[in-house]
């Protein structure tokens, strides 16, 4: 397999990690608002049991550093962003600069593999 496609399968491990972050989030700040009844807490503790067998998987396909920062920076982005939209919730300046560094570093951190992708770099 390409070396060019060992990052893009990376990157979509960290994404896939990122979702079930972002719903199991989602369903606990459900839980929280009265919106879902307490027993939906168990889908959460059940997608973070995929997360390890998942991750493990992903380390076929990129560092551990790389694919836990990927995974961590994707997960608060989305997850911001849901909160943001979805649950209205307010995101000040600071947090806003926070935000477009974090979508830098994603950037910086797969940089190599979208060159490669768009075959910029041989």
């Amino acid at each position: 397999m390409d070396k060019e496609i060992f990052g893009i399968y990376g990157l979509l491990i960290a994404f896939i990690l990122a979702i079930n972050d972002v719903i199991s989030f989602g369903i606990a700040k459900l839980t929280f608002l009265k919106t879902y009844s307490i027993g939906w807490l168990i889908v959460p503790v059940i997608l973070y049991g995929l997360q390890l067998p998942l991750f493990y998987y992903g380390l076929k396909f990129s560092s551990m550093s790389i694919l836990n920062i990927s995974w961590n920076l994707i997960s608060n982005i989305l997850v911001t962003l849901i909160g943001f939209f979805y649950f209205k919730e307010q995101v000040d300046n600071i947090e806003m600069v926070g935000l477009i560094f974090a979508f830098l570093s994603i950037a910086c951190f797969t940089y190599d593999d979208i060159l490669k992708l768009t075959n910029k770099v041989t």
